[in-house]
C-alpha cells in the first residue's frame, strides 16, 4: 500500500539528525511543556541553542505521527532560530510562544492564521512581515522585544490585545511599525518605555480598547512619529507620563471613545506640526496639562470634543506659525487655557464653540483669531472686567481687531459675543463698556456709513461723512445708547453755557419783550435801546432812570410782565415740552438784513446775529436731544444689543 505524500517540511524524517535544542523542543511539544533553552536571549548561535526555522515551522503546523504536538502548541524560550521562519498562508492550529529568542532572519507570517495567541516577548528579529495575519488571541511583542527592521501588520486581525510594552522597534530607513487597517478587538499598548525609531502607523485601524502610549518614545526621523488617521478607537488615547514624539503625531479624522490624554507629554514637530487631530471625534476630554510641551503647531480643526479641552500648565511654541489651530472645533465642556508657562502666540479659534471659557488673559500672546468663537460663560475665576477682556480682544491682528482702519476685514463678532456673555452673566456695566468700545472700533475701522458703489463717488463720500459725524455725536451724547444719562448732562451743560451767553447779550441790550403791548407802549419807551433822553435845562435836576435803554435792566418795565431770566430762558428753549414763560415773552433784537450777501454773512460777528444763531442751535439741540432721550430710554436706539 502506498504511503500518502506530504508537503515538504511536514515529516520528522526530513530533519534528522536533530540538534540538541531541537530534541528538547520535540519532547516538550509532545507533553505540552515549555522548552527553556536559556533564561536570557542568546547573542550568538551554538550547537546547544540553535533551532532550525524549518523544524520550528514543522512543529507549529502540528508535527506528524512520529512527532505529535500538544494542544498547548509550541512554547520555546532562549533559542537561536536559524534561517527564515516562513509561515505565510499557514493555518496554525494552536498558539505560538517564542520568547527571548534571537531570529537570524525576518519572520514571514503574511496571511497566517493562528488559533491562539502569538507571543514573541523578549525576542529579537530583523523585521516581521505579518500583513493579513489573524490571531484568535493576542499578539505579544513586549518585555524587551526588539526588531531591527520594520514590523508589518497591515490588515491584521487580532482577537485580543496588541501588546508592545517595553519593546524597541527600529525601522532602519523605513517604518518602525505598520498596522494600517488592522482590526484589534482589545487594546494597543505601546507604553512603559516603548521605543520606536521610524514611523508607527495605525491608519484606519479599529481598536476595541484603548491606545496606550504612556512613557513611550517615538522618533519618526524625517517623517511622522505616530499616524492614526481615520482610526476607530473605542477606548481612550493615552500619551502621558513623559511620552515623547519627534515628528508629527497625527489623529486626523480619528474616532476616540474616551479621552485624548497628553499630560506631561513632549511633542516636537520640527519644522511642521506637533499634534494634528483635525476632524477627530473625541467623546471624552482632551488633556494637554502638567508640563505638556509642543514644539510646532497643535491642530484641532473641526474636532468634536465631548468633555473639556484643558491646557493647564502647558507650553505651546508654534514658532513662526500658529501654536494652536482649532477652527470649527466643538467642545461640549470647558476650554481651560491657564497657568501656561509662557504667552502663546498664534491661537486660531475661528468658528469654535465651547461650553465655558476658563483662561488667564495674560497668557494669550499676539496673532489670536477669535472670529466666530462662541462660549456660553466665562468661569473658573477668569477675568470678566471690561478693561481686561477688551485688552484680550485687542490681541487679534490689526485687520481682525479693526485697528488702522481695518475696513471690511474687521471682525465684529468677538465684541458682540463678549458683550452678550457678560450681560447674561449679570456683568451689565462691563457689557456696556464692551458695547461702547465696539461702536468706537466700528468708527475706527471705517465701517460707518457704507453705501452701494452705484451711488457714485460724491454721494457715497457725503453719506459716509455725514453718517460718521452722526455716529460720533451719538457716542459723545449718549455713549451709543448705553449711557442715556449722559445726554441729560450735555443738555444741562449746553443750557448753562447758553444762559451765560444770553445774560451777556441781555446786558448789551439784545433782548426785548415779544409782546407789542409792551414794547410799543409810550410809557415804556424809556426801556427801548433806541430811547434818547430829552435835553434838560441846566438848572433842572431829574432823577436818573435805572436801566434806561435796556429792556433787561429797565425799572420802568411793568412788574406784571415776566422779567427776563437768562437761565430760565435757556432751559425754556432747550426743553421743547416745558413752558417757563420766557421763550414766548422775550426774543433777541435782529437788525434789518444787509443787501450785500457777504456783508450779511460777516454780520454774525455782532452780538445780535450771534445770539440768534446760538438760539437756533439751542432749539435744534433741544429737540434732537429730547427725541433722542425718549428713543434711548425706550430702547429703540440700542443697536446691536442682543
Amino acid at each position: 500500500m502506498n504511503t500518502p505524500l506530504k508537503p515538504k517540511g511536514r515529516t520528522l524524517g526530513e530533519f534528522e539528525p536533530l540538534q540538541p535544542a531541537e530534541k528538547k523542543l520535540l519532547a516538550a511539544c509532545r507533553d505540552g511543556l515549555e522548552t527553556v533553552i536559556a533564561a536570557k536571549r542568546p547573542e550568538d548561535a551554538t550547537d546547544e541553542n540553535t533551532v532550525r526555522a524549518a523544524f520550528l515551522r514543522f512543529l507549529a503546523l502540528g508535527g506528524d505521527g512520529l512527532a505529535p504536538v500538544h494542544e498547548k502548541g509550541v512554547q520555546l524560550q532562549g533559542a537561536w532560530i536559524k534561517d527564515t521562519l516562513d509561515m505565510e498562508g499557514a493555518d496554525i492550529p494552536h498558539g505560538l510562544k517564542m520568547v527571548g529568542c534571537n531570529f537570524e532572519a525576518t519572520l514571514v507570517f503574511r496571511n497566517a492564521k493562528i488559533a491562539g495567541s502569538f507571543n514573541l516577548s523578549g525576542s529579537q528579529l530583523p523585521g516581521f512581515k505579518g500583513d493579513g495575519i489573524s490571531c484568535a488571541g493576542g499578539l505579544f511583542l513586549r518585555q524587551g522585544f526588539k526588531s531591527t527592521e520594520a514590523v508589518r501588520l497591515l490588515g491584521a486581525q487580532i482577537g485580543v490585545n496588541l501588546e508592545c510594552s517595553g519593546a524597541t522597534f527600529d525601522g532602519g530607513e523605513g517604518d518602525a511599525l505598520t498596522a494600517d487597517g488592522a482590526v484589534i478587538k482589545g487594546g494597543v499598548f505601546l507604553n512603559k518605555k516603548f521605543t520606536a525609531k521610524g514611523e508607527v502607523r495605525l491608519l484606519g485601524a479599529q481598536i476595541g480598547g484603548s491606545l496606550s502610549c504612556d512613557g513611550a518614545t517615538f522618533d519618526g526621523g524625517e517623517g511622522d512619529a505616530l499616524t492614526a488617521d481615520g482610526a476607530v478607537i473605542k477606548g481612550g488615547v493615552f500619551l502621558n507620563e513623559k511620552f515623547t514624539a519627534k515628528g508629527e503625531v497625527r489623529l486626523l479624522g480619528a474616532q476616540i471613545g474616551g479621552d485624548l490624554a497628553c499630560d506631561g507629554a513632549t511633542f516636537d514637530g520640527g519644522a511642521g506640526d506637533a499634534l494634528t487631530a483635525d476632524r477627530a471625534v473625541i467623546k471624552g476630554g482632551v488633556f494637554l496639562n502638567e508640563k505638556f510641551t509642543a514644539k510646532g503647531g497643535v491642530r484641532l480643526l473641526g474636532a468634536q470634543i465631548g468633555g473639556n479641552l484643558e491646557c493647564d500648565g502647558a507650553t505651546f511654541d508654534g514658532g513662526a506659525g500658529n501654536a494652536l489651530t482649532a477652527d470649527g472645533m466643538r467642545v461640549a465642556g470647558s476650554f481651560m487655557f491657564r497657568k501656561l508657562k509662557q504667552k502663546v502666540n498664534g491661537v486660531s479659534l475661528s468658528g469654535v464653540q465651547v461650553g465655558q471659557l476658563i483662561d488667564d488673559t495674560d497668557r494669550w500672546g499676539e496673532r489670536i483669531r477669535l472670529d466666530g468663537f462662541v462660549y456660553d460663560a466665562i468661569s473658573g475665576g477668569a477675568p470678566t472686567d471690561a478693561a481686561t477682556r477688551l485688552a484680550w480682544l485687542d490681541k487679534q491682528d490689526n485687520d481682525d481687531a479693526g485697528r488702522n482702519g481695518g475696513g471690511d476685514k474687521f471682525k465684529p463678532q468677538p465684541w458682540r459675543q463678549l458683550a452678550k456673555v457678560l450681560r447674561e452673566m449679570g456683568h451689565v456695566e462691563d457689557a456696556r463698556q464692551v458695547s461702547i468700545a465696539f461702536e468706537k472700533r466700528l468708527y475706527k475701522a471705517n465701517l460707518i456709513g457704507q453705501t452701494p458703489n452705484e451711488w457714485g463717488w460724491l454721494r457715497t463720500w457725503s453719506y459716509r461723512q455725514i453718517s460718521r459725524a452722526v455716529h460720533w455725536m451719538f457716542g459723545v451724547l449718549t455713549g451709543y445708547g448705553y449711557r442715556p444719562l449722559r445726554l441729560i448732562f450735555w443738555m444741562i451743560v449746553v443750557g448753562l453755557l447758553c444762559a451765560a451767553l444770553y445774560w451777556v447779550a441781555a446786558l448789551k441790550g439784545v433782548f426785548s419783550p415779544s409782546d407789542p403791548l409792551v414794547f410799543q407802549h409810550p410809557n415804556y419807551q424809556v426801556c427801548s435801546p433806541s430811547y434818547i433822553a430829552p435835553v434838560q435845562p441846566a438848572s433842572a435836576v431829574a432823577p436818573a432812570i435805572q436801566g434806561a435803554g435796556n429792556w433787561y435792566l429797565c425799572e420802568k418795565l411793568p412788574e406784571e410782565y415776566a422779567g427776563f431770566s437768562p437761565l430760565a430762558y435757556s432751559f425754556d428753549v432747550i426743553l421743547p415740552l416745558v413752558d417757563l414763560q420766557q421763550e414766548n415773552s422775550w426774543s433777541p433784537l435782529i437788525p434789518t438784513p444787509k443787501s450785500i450777501w457777504y456783508a450779511e454773512l460777516f454780520s454774525i460777528f455782532d452780538w445780535k446775529h450771534f445770539t440768534r444763531l446760538v438760539l437756533w442751535f439751542e432749539i435744534l439741540f433741544g429737540w434732537l436731544s429730547s427725541l433722542l432721550l425718549v428713543a434711548v430710554v425706550s430702547g429703540l436706539t440700542k443697536r446691536r444689543e442682543e
